[in-house]
């Protein structure tokens, strides 16, 4: 039996313990993402697809939403560099395609008018993100926005699109239900490659 002057240090060496508990739990719970040049590479692929963007002209703008803790920021600085990389050698759909940051707000409505501000029409959440799909605004001036989660297993959570690990291949995830009721429209060879959640 514990003498009451131990209670107070066996409790201390509970709490210290509980945070390296807390983050065992979510390294296990958290899915693995694509790296980053696949992921980049299937977006760009992907978002050549869906017939309003690919009809458009100009250059377009692909917006990465990065949040403020080390998880949101590293992702979104990794993908921005990874999405610069490929969009310097390649298109999509015959458009110039400029990466630009923005920093999440915590006012919801910011974050949306930060988004409009760069007329952007495809929209990657940095892995942690995912939770405001439903706070970035899809529709701005006629055009359709493409919202894309860092992985296929929250594209329920209000995202169109997402990449997931398939085994060792990756594969693109589409919420075929938010791309219809967002206005999407994707052409049929991208379901037939892609895991479609309806």
């Amino acid at each position: 039996m514990e003498s009451p002057r131990q209670l107070p240090t066996r409790a201390l060496g509970i709490l210290a313990a509980a945070p390296l508990f807390l983050l065992s739990l979510w390294a296990i719970a958290a899915p693995t993402l694509v790296p980053p040049p696949l992921r980049s590479a299937i977006i760009v692929k992907s978002a050549a697809y869906e017939r309003g963007f690919a009809e458009r002209s100009g250059k377009a703008v692909l917006a990465v939403v990065i949040g403020t803790t080390n998880e949101t920021s590293e992702d979104g600085k990794v993908m921005m560099a990874a999405l610069q990389k490929i969009l310097e050698k390649t298109k999509i759909a015959e458009r110039p395609t400029q990466v630009v940051q923005v920093t999440r707000e915590s006012d919801p409505a910011k974050t949306a008018e930060k988004i409009r501000a760069v007329d952007a029409e495809i929209v990657y959440l940095s892995a942690g993100l995912e939770g405001i799909a439903g706070e970035i605004p899809t529709q701005d001036d006629g055009r359709r926005i493409i919202v894309v989660c860092s992985h296929g297993s929250q594209v329920e959570r209000g995202c169109a699109l997402g990449v997931e690990l398939d085994g060792n291949s990756p594969r693109l995830v589409l919420n075929l239900k938010r791309a219809s009721e967002v206005g999407l429209r994707f052409q049929p060879d991208l379901l037939r490659l892609a895991r479609v959640v309806r």
